[in-house]
């Protein structure tokens, strides 16, 4: 399992749900079928460890940056090179 947002470069996987790390954010995707059988109950367990170690590593990592959704990013015009 990954230390949440302690570095760049580690991953891990919970069957077909990949979770990639980052210092400033975390990447899931894929997906996960958690059936309701004891291979599910082990799967929800995981995937519930991943979730509260990401939530405690925000709630416990200092002040939280200001939210990039919304924002857009600055676009810079240029001339055509092919016109």
């Amino acid at each position: 399992m990954i230390a949440p947002f302690a570095d760049d470069d580690s991953a891990s996987s919970i069957a077909g749900l990949s979770a990639e790390n980052g210092t400033a954010r975390i990447l899931l995707s894929g997906s996960i079928e958690i059936t309701r059988d004891d291979a599910g109950l082990a799967k929800a367990r995981e995937l519930k460890r991943l979730a509260d170690g990401i939530v405690e590593a925000l709630e416990t990592g200092g002040p939280l940056r200001e939210s990039e959704a919304g924002k857009t990013a600055t676009v810079e015009k240029v001339a055509n090179p092919f016109a």
